[in-house]
């Protein structure tokens, strides 16, 4: 009885042409497709991006051309939308601290689109709609130096209440992923300027006195609008506290600056949207 192994070792040496023709053609198409399915070119990507909110005169404008110029520019009403395509250090994304510090990948930028929106009364709809599920983050810009905390509170009531029910919308599905806001403390280099503490406590007070006037069915001239019966925050009574809007995945943070210096909002922005890539 002939032996199996072999048949098997003739059969590799003395193979036949149609087994000779499949072995050549495997070894030039199989790195051929394992090199197009490793490397094949992705599709465009769109850019994470951060929208920039606030009232008028608040310095939102002057936040965005600090990513393009080093040299501050002065404040100006604008009443379009404006974007910029902005870069950071890749050492700066929360994704670095998984890479080793050899990985190449740590000495390029990772892109984003800062996108800068009308602050006028009129025009803060219209900026309200492009906050959507796919935002990476909100920067709400206010000047620490005003004494007024009215105007600036009901506009950020309007943004937090529309970044609620998004995550409440996103939780119901798949599940939400942490919606993270920046308040920006502006124009701290006046004299008047409170600290990022003292305008939080002010916010709170005034956001928990909207609140309860919603409740109570007081609105306010223009406000027909069904979402502002919905209830910012955690339910219940009490006092309105940032940390209530954890429950639904949204994360405040408080950052007081200015852009005056070397490089004012420059390195503070640098590293929050870095921690929210």
């Amino acid at each position: 009885m002939a032996n199996p192994l072999l048949g098997i070792i003739d059969a590799i040496f003395a193979p036949s042409p149609l087994g000779f023709f499949l072995a050549v053609l495997a070894i030039f198409t199989v790195p051929i497709l394992l090199h197009s399915f490793v490397f094949r070119p992705r599709g465009s990507q769109t850019l994470p991006t951060f929208l920039l909110l606030g009232p008028s005169s608040s310095g939102k404008t002057t936040l965005l051309t600090a990513f393009a110029s080093p040299t501050p520019s002065e404040t100006r009403v604008s009443q379009a939308p404006l974007s910029l395509e902005a870069s950071i250090p890749a050492t700066l994304t929360a994704s670095s601290k998984f890479r080793s510090s050899n990985d190449p990948s740590l000495r390029g930028t990772q892109k984003f689109i800062l996108q800068d929106t009308p602050g006028h009364g009129k025009l803060r709809p219209r900026a309200a709609e492009m906050l959507t599920k796919d935002t990476r983050g909100v920067v709400f810009v206010v000047d620490a130096s005003t004494t007024d905390w009215s105007d600036a509170a009901e506009y950020l009531y309007t943004v937090l209440l529309r970044i609620q029910k998004l995550q409440e919308s996103s939780s119901a599905g798949k599940g939400a992923r942490t919606f993270n806001v920046l308040i920006a403390c502006n124009k701290s280099d006046l004299f008047t300027a409170l600290p990022a503490q003292r305008v939080r406590k002010l916010l709170e007070h005034e956001l928990g006195r909207i609140r309860e006037a919603k409740a109570r069915g007081i609105v306010g001239v223009g406000e027909e609008d069904r979402e502002d019966e919905d209830w910012l925050g955690e339910g219940g009574s009490g006092d309105f506290t940032f940390e209530s809007l954890e429950e639904v995945g949204c994360v405040v943070d408080f950052r007081l600056g200015s852009n005056r210096g070397d490089d004012g909002w420059r390195k503070q922005l640098n590293e929050w949207i870095g921690s929210c890539l």
